[in-house]
């Protein structure tokens, strides 16, 4: 389903006449105060709509529709594949490397510099691998809105000049009468006007597990989103009983339209890793432009080479100096910690972020259905004056198995047929039957012997609800609501296997364990039961009832769930629970899963001015009745403070902090298409523990993109050293042709194994990096600044040996060859900042096997004369493995010293 253009829909704005100048219904591009339909009076809402309960006529529905715009999520168009792939070249260290391959190719149309066009193509061939690559990844991920359209595509039952009929979602139009059904979408936001026994879940917009009552009764002005009993939302589900309601905000109006809204407006930062790679390419640039300059004044000046010999040289050694294979290890690297996160449940919707993970120190996670597991389950029943722990449930006891009767009996939810035995209803219907099973009764054959005859629906005055039933040639009234007002309506209550008079005291006692199960967190109903002897009650059914006991329930957290949070404190992130329940509920779920108790409540925070709200939440563990809003400056404040935020959840109301999160991780099974489509990852199973697998996967990553980030810019810059040393020795060491070989075989091949290395074994001991933090760090630097001045000695060693041995071709190709054999001993030293066996990564170790191989075909194959070299002989063997087995030994205490002189928290 696609709408028009937001630009489109700005233009556009619909207003229906409203007591004292208010403005009604608007479409998107304008932001008046809101209309507070929650807390007006049915008439007036009707009133004001200008319309009544048999529905608009068909002409005036047609005429709206018209003026108002369809009931749908309007979206930006969205990019084309070709932007797309031009957008990948808006990259400098990419038009660096275009800009050499063009001016390569355009010197090789100089006389003898024919040669020079395979320097051209293999740097193109580079630019296009990376990206393609990238193209692929920001296609995919090109989806961020799309499913938004999905939610408003179904039929749905209106009412229209007095006759009920369906019509697409798409039709409704502010002032429609929707007709509600269990097991029914809601196609836009409206006013509940009539309500009977009628409940929606709303856990996906406000995070709220229990199913919310409606009523047509007004409520505060200033109501929650939770709070608002007297509307109904799109995109929410009637889990019970049925219901009228007037549609007053359709579209972009609705509360899953602002949510989209919200999302076209946050644009995507780049992230520091990506900042990072683009002032690494530019400094490269700088330094190895440098280093080019001061060999073409050596050419120049010294050696006294010809202008145009001098100008070609160089630029073929800048060229073939920088390390084009970075960009592909990099996209290597990112990809293949992508799917090794997907091997772990996490799948990555954009590779940018794999990295990221190991900056996260806070994690902002909903409650509801991402630390619990979404499904409403008995805790505690309170019977003959005692407390029962779940454990010790059992129909076995006369007393127990009557409240347990009452649960299931008094009760909507449907067990389906077949293998399964599904439950199909109202969490706390389906969790009443589930308890009932476990403790041993058989629910098909109470509902049999106790077959419903009246039903006396829930309501918010009354807070209970009734049902009727014969039994045993009598009838006999079963009742569940609120438990203070089912204590009110009994007389007597079980005790003993007796009934005794229900006295003050025991009243004093039973309400004492009301208040410690709702102190902890639970969600307490009460029941009770009348007995007719004669015909079925008409009336009276709900009056001097005996009270039979209470249920106490709770969604309890996902098994793991507590582990993984003290893994994750172990990993210095802190842990942070947004949830749309009441605060008593979100304590007892932190409680258990090991999160600090400092609680805090939306409304309080929306007081508090952008400073107070920053230090408000250095020590908050909790925000209870969150809203989206709130969910979104929470981690606005977090990120003022500079925290790196991970943002977890699987609701609608989660879809813009989702976004605006560091690292959004949607919930793949229970998550809605907007959380999906909102993130940056989404968890496969939606268990909380795959949230440290990836922190762990992003930060074995970032290890490795340092190494080999570390490995080629030390063996580029270490090259170039060399060269700029030996000819102002009056040398002109390696070609062009040279160069190019060494970076093909020592830089991409070992590198994209470095990508491969397993995870040191305190990965996830130590603190979270900081975000900002450089990929090149001091010890880094230091690590580099040591790895060229060895080299430098040693292969100077090696050339002035060579020419004793066989002149300069015989120097030459011995400078060649050792460069190549140096490399594996350089990745052997970057691995000492990780402790690494040298048997860890068999990868690498075939990698070095591949190099090695290579550089003998090209010795001793006719591919010698390519590069303008001659076999080597026993020799030049017996000096280059010694001196490059020395230089390594050297490396490797070299880059130990440097650790410990450099302290950790400095790196």
């Amino acid at each position: 389903m696609g709408g028009p253009d937001v630009a489109e829909g700005m233009s556009k704005s619909v207003s229906y006449p409203l007591a004292d100048g208010e403005q009604g219904s608007t479409l998107p591009g304008q932001s008046p105060k809101a209309t507070p339909w929650h807390a007006l009076p049915v008439t007036e809402v009707l009133a004001r709509l200008t319309t009544h309960v048999e529905g608009l006529s068909v002409a005036e529905a047609a005429k709206r529709l018209e003026q108002g715009g369809r009931n749908e999520i309007t979206r930006h168009q969205p990019v084309s594949p070709w932007r797309l792939f031009l957008k990948q070249f808006a990259n400098f260290f990419i038009l660096m490397l275009l800009f050499a391959s063009v001016l390569a190719y355009a010197v090789s149309y100089l006389p003898n510099e024919s040669g020079r066009r395979l320097t051209a193509l293999f740097i193109l061939a580079v630019v296009l691998v990376s990206v393609i690559l990238g193209f692929l990844e920001e296609y995919r991920a090109q989806k961020e809105l799309e499913a938004l359209d999905r939610l408003l595509v179904f039929k749905t039952v209106v009412s229209r000049d007095a006759t009920r009929s369906q019509i697409n979602a798409s039709e409704i139009v502010p002032g429609d009468i929707l007709v509600l059904s269990q097991g029914q979408k809601v196609p836009a936001d409206a006013r509940v006007i009539q309500a009977f026994s009628m409940r929606t879940d709303e856990s996906a917009l406000t995070g709220e597990s229990i199913g919310v009552d409606k009523s047509p009764a007004a409520v505060a002005p200033d109501a929650s989103l939770a709070e608002r009993t007297s509307m109904v939302f799109g995109s929410t589900y009637v889990t019970h009983g049925t219901g009228l309601a007037v549609a007053v905000a359709t579209g972009m109006n609705t509360e899953v339209g602002q949510v989209a809204a919200t999302l076209q407006q946050m644009s995507e930062r780049p992230t520091p890793f990506q900042v990072e790679v683009q002032k690494m390419a530019r400094q490269m640039t700088v330094i190895i432009g440098i280093l080019a300059v001061a060999i073409a004044v050596v050419l120049l000046f010294l050696l006294h080479e010809p202008p145009i010999d001098v100008v070609l040289n160089t630029l073929s050694l800048a060229v073939a100096t920088i390390p084009e294979s970075l960009p592909i290890v990099l996209t290597f690297a990112l990809a293949l910690g992508a799917r090794q996160m997907a091997a772990r449940h996490a799948v990555v919707r954009r590779l940018s972020v794999v990295e990221s993970l190991g900056s996260v120190d806070t994690i902002c996670t909903d409650k509801t259905g991402t630390l619990t597991q979404n499904s409403m389950t008995l805790q505690r029943v309170f019977t003959g004056g005692q407390v029962i722990p779940v454990a010790q449930v059992h129909a076995s006891d006369s007393e127990t198995a009557e409240v347990l009767r009452a649960g299931i009996l008094c009760n909507e939810a449907i067990v389906a047929e077949g293998a399964d035995h599904k439950i199909v209803g109202d969490p706390v219907d389906t969790a009443m039957i589930r308890s009932a099973q476990s403790a041993g009764l058989d629910i098909e054959r109470e509902r049999a012997s106790h077959p419903r005859t009246h039903i006396i629906p829930f309501s918010s005055e009354r807070k209970m609800m009734t049902t009727v039933h014969a039994h045993d040639g009598q009838w006999v009234a079963y009742a569940k609501g609120a438990p203070g007002a089912i204590l009110s309506r009994c007389m007597t209550m079980t005790e003993g296997g007796q009934r005794v008079p229900l006295d003050d005291a025991r009243r004093r006692a039973v309400r004492q364990a009301i208040d410690q199960l709702q102190a902890a967190g639970m969600y307490v109903l009460g029941l009770a039961k009348r007995e007719f002897p004669a015909a079925a009650p008409t009336d009276g059914a709900e009056q001097e009832m005996t009270f039979l006991g209470l249920q106490a329930l709770i969604d309890p957290p996902k098994p793991g769930a507590a582990e993984t949070i003290e893994q994750a404190k172990g990993a210095g992130i802190r842990v942070i629970m947004i949830t749309g329940d009441n605060a008593l509920t979100a304590k007892a779920v932190a409680k258990d899963l090991g999160i600090g108790q400092n609680v805090v409540e939306a409304r309080e925070l929306e007081r508090l001015s952008r400073q107070e709200l920053v230090k408000r939440m250095e020590d908050v563990d909790i925000v209870s009745r969150a809203t989206p809003q709130i969910k979104q400056q929470v981690l606005q404040a977090l990120q003022d403070e500079d925290h790196f935020v991970a943002m977890t959840g699987d609701g609608v109301n989660d879809a813009t902090a989702l976004k605006q999160s560091d690292v959004g991780m949607a919930m793949g099974l229970r998550g809605t298409d907007i959380a999906k489509e909102s993130a940056a990852m989404v968890l496969l199973d939606d268990n909380i523990s795959s949230i440290v697998a990836a922190i762990e996967e992003g930060r074995r990553i970032f290890d490795n993109i340092r190494k080999f980030t570390n490995y080629l810019l030390s063996t580029s810059l270490g090259e170039v050293v060399v060269v700029l040393a030996l000819s102002l020795a009056g040398f002109f060491p390696l070609s062009a042709k040279m160069l190019l070989w060494i970076n093909v075989v020592t830089d991409l091949i070992p590198a994209s194994a470095l990508a491969a290395d397993p995870a040191v074994s305190q990965v996830m001991k130590r603190r979270p990096r900081r975000h900002d933090e450089p990929i090149l760090n001091k010890s880094i630097y230091a690590t580099i600044a040591g790895s060229i001045f060895r080299t430098l000695i040693a292969y100077s060693i090696i050339f002035w040996a060579g020419l004793q041995l066989g002149g300069v071709t015989y120097a030459r190709t011995m400078l060649f060859t050792s460069i190549v054999l140096h490399a594996f001993t350089r990745v052997m030293v970057v691995r000492q900042l990780d402790d690494l066996s040298i048997w860890s990564n068999r990868t690498l170790l075939w990698s070095y096997a591949a190099a090695v191989s290579l550089q003998l075909l090209a010795l001793y194959t006719p591919l010698n004369e390519v590069f303008g070299i001659i076999p080597l002989d026993w020799r030049a063997w017996v000096v280059m493995v010694p001196v490059v087995a020395v230089s390594s030994l050297w490396g490797v205490y070299m880059t130990r010293w440097i650790l410990r002189l450099v302290p950790l928290w400095e790196r």
